[in-house]
């Protein structure tokens, strides 16, 4: 039976190999029966061939490839044709270099799935580590076991987000249980997450700009006709979208202007976080003076509480009061009134949140509508998050758009050697030389020799000739042009990647062709980050000071430096570190700084999985699993570092639990039970239950008594701290 399969299957990618070159040579559409006729591979009888049809029209489309749909003339029957200006990409003037240069940026830039290979492939670039290792691209110490430069969230909706921004096309979805009409301006990812930017049409009151999280969208957002809006004036996208959703915005309402001061360990994460002009200076020290208006005082509150100990709101009174009573709720008093401190009422801190904040996270009606994975029973029961590739491709589809990147290959370069182009395009030889002798039987009716596919097998080389218009790329879809954009500007954002200029022409070039879209990959540019990037390519052992989560100074360590990779926003350095005996994660904007040792080390090959682990917790042996339970509708701060699903609890309360490992309990640990709130318990380990409480009782001691951070001995008018 597999030997019929698998001859099926041949069967069918000869059948649809012939049906794109016919419907791309025929000048006038062609009806079913014109097609079964003259398509070899099609059943005799009219109801099969009309399946057969429709199984391929689907897998063609899947695959990008624009099949167009026409009236013709006789008995209203509609005709079928691929027009050639939409199947072919228009000639991009990529010189050698400029397309290595995109091949580094897909190898070096991880957005998931296959449609950066598949972009590289169309282009003519090299698709396989082995391949782009020996470009002049690939630098030292790359090889096939490059790492990655950054790792970024891939979701489904983005293509059809920076196709619709391509065309100027309106987008339709539903968002917060509503349904949006969406003129798109613009798509940013900031701290790890995806935005859209865009008027919308349908907003409650009217027409209005809107920011969009884009994990938040469920399913793929349609597409309405292109030109159908003019674009905004530009404007720098990283100050549209308002990540945190208490700033102002410029709603014109009076709000309050929170006054704070963040010391070095959390300083730079801060920067990142608040508009480049709520930077009110740097402190010698590494601290940072923030001056924010404030629209959402009750997000607020939650966002400064979450960062414990590392920060202080030193005015207005009732914003200072409101962190100060929420955090002696957490310490375990539930009065929540500190005296010699107004008293944080709800009428005193009660503002209107500017409208265009209704769809930014943070508010409670958007994270109570983030999808999420649930436990019931032992039975894993998903929300709306779409899959992140739809799985239905058909095997004849994927090895049609294989076969065609490979015969552009061959009609460019004429001739070449088998293992080189198997190589290339990740395919066994064996395998290659049956595909290549499937296309040479391919062609235009009436499939004489000189109608079909010219390919020899000499030896170990193949020549091709005779590929007609093949040497042309096919257009990219959706999927492909976005992840080529975002890898090359994600890419272009880290300092040192593109000395030459080489990439940022590619992508000018690419841009210039296909059309650009507003599109910004905000990356940290942390101080240190050049010299650990070089650290880890030249195998140089290093000192760092570095601040652990919980510590209020830096600690040296001396490391061997492995790899520096953007992890969900943020730059790690994975490294050997000597004083904890193992492999480590260190958060770069916590380096204080880089001294080299002036000698190398070798690296070890067990070390392999563990560096390539997608999640940015790398953790270690020290780790230990801790069991959260949660109010619902703090999910957003949790989903990113769980270990596992999200679990309903059986008590009735409502809450979710989750499980997270834990190897920072005082710091990062603490701050996050902050930061999900009241009614957040430790469930275990026994030892991590005053995790929260104590991360309380440390930020207290900085409000109410100002002494070095994690002083938890602080005396007041109401006696120790609880």
């Amino acid at each position: 039976m597999a030997g019929v399969a698998d001859r099926q299957r041949i069967d069918r990618l000869e059948r649809m190999t012939n049906l794109v070159l016919v419907l791309l040579e025929t000048p006038v559409p062609l009806t079913l029966r014109e097609i079964s006729g003259s398509v070899t591979g099609y059943p005799s009888a009219p109801e099969a061939a009309r399946q057969a049809f429709e199984r391929d029209k689907r897998a063609l489309r899947q695959l990008g490839i624009p099949l167009k749909v026409e009236p013709v003339s006789s008995g209203g029957q509609l005709g079928y044709r691929i027009p050639p200006d939409d199947y072919y990409l228009p000639e991009l003037g990529l010189d050698p270099s400029e397309t290595q240069a995109l091949g580094f940026a897909i190898a070096a830039v991880k957005l998931g799935g296959a449609a950066g290979m598949d972009a590289i492939a169309k282009l003519g670039g090299p698709v396989t580590e082995a391949a782009f290792a020996r470009t002049d691209l690939a630098g030292a110490g790359s090889g096939p076991t490059m790492a990655p430069v950054a790792v970024l969230p891939s979701l489904p909706a983005l293509g059809p987000i920076h196709e619709a921004l391509r065309h100027r096309a309106v987008l339709r979805f539903e968002y917060n249980g509503r349904p949006r009409e969406v003129e798109p301006s613009g798509l940013a990812l900031r701290s790890g997450v995806w935005y859209l930017v865009g008027r919308d049409r349908a907003a409650v009151g009217g027409p209005a700009t809107r920011t969009f999280r884009v994990d938040r969208i469920p399913g793929l957002p349609a597409l309405g006709e292109a030109g159908a809006f003019e674009m905004p004036a530009t404007s720098d996208l990283r100050d549209e979208i308002r990540l945190l959703p208490w700033s102002d915005g410029g709603s014109g309402a009076e709000v309050p202007v929170a006054e704070m001061l963040v010391d070095a360990r959390q300083a730079r994460v801060v920067a990142t976080q608040v508009p480049r002009a709520a930077i009110a200076g740097w402190q010698s020290d590494g601290g940072l003076k923030v001056r924010l208006a404030v629209g959402d005082c009750e997000a607020f509150v939650s966002w400064a509480v979450g960062l414990g100990d590392t920060a202080v709101v030193e005015g207005p009174p009732e914003l200072r009061a409101a962190v100060v009573n929420r955090l002696w709720v957490l310490a375990g008093d539930k009065s929540a009134s500190v005296p010699g401190l107004p008293h944080a009422t709800a009428a005193s801190v009660e503002h209107l949140a500017p409208a265009h904040l209704e769809d930014v996270p943070g508010t409670r009606s958007s994270s109570q509508a983030a999808s999420r994975t649930l436990s019931r029973g032992g039975t894993e029961v998903r929300g709306t998050v779409p899959s992140a590739r739809a799985a239905s491709a058909v095997m004849a589809g994927e090895r049609l758009r294989r076969l065609l990147a490979i015969l552009v290959h061959l009609a460019r370069v004429g001739e070449a050697e088998l293992s080189e182009v198997a190589e290339r395009f990740s395919i066994e030889q064996s395998e290659l030389i049956g595909e290549l002798e499937l296309a040479a039987c391919c062609g235009v009716p009436p499939y004489s020799p000189d109608e079909l596919i010219e390919l020899f097998v000499d030896g170990d080389r193949v020549v091709a000739e005779r590929l007609r218009e093949l040497g042309r790329p096919q257009r990219l879809t959706a999927d492909e042009g976005f992840v080529l954009a975002a890898a090359a500007k994600a890419l272009l954002s880290v300092p040192g990647a593109d000395d030459e200029g080489v990439l940022r022409s590619a992508l000018a070039k690419l841009e210039a062709a296909i059309g650009s879209a507003p599109l910004a990959v905000e990356i940290d540019q942390s101080e240190h980050l050049r010299a650990l990037q070089e650290a880890a390519r030249d195998r140089e052992s290093i000192e760092i000071e570095y601040f652990s989560g919980a510590a209020s100074s830096p600690r040296a360590r001396v490391v061997d430096p492995y790899q520096v990779v953007l992890r969900e926003g943020r730059w790690y350095l994975d490294a050997w570190c000597h004083v904890a005996a193992g492999l480590r994660r260190f958060q770069v904007d916590r380096v204080r700084s880089v001294r080299g040792l002036g000698r190398g080390f070798e690296a070890r090959a067990d070390l392999a999985s563990e560096l390539t682990r997608p999640g940015a917790f790398l953790g270690g042996p020290d780790a230990v699993a801790a069991r959260v339970a949660f109010p619902a509708g703090a999910e957003l701060a949790i989903e990113q570092v769980a270990a596992g699903p999200l679990e309903e609890m059986s008590d009735g309360s409502g809450r979710l639990a989750a499980t997270i490992l834990v190897a920072d309990a005082e710091g990062w640990f603490g701050r996050l039970l902050l930061r999900l709130g009241p009614g957040t318990e430790v469930l275990s380990p026994r030892e991590l239950r005053d995790a929260g409480a104590n991360a309380a009782r440390r930020a207290l001691s900085r409000y109410l008594d100002p002494v070095t951070p994690g002083d938890a001995g602080l005396q007041s008018e109401r006696g120790r701290v609880p």
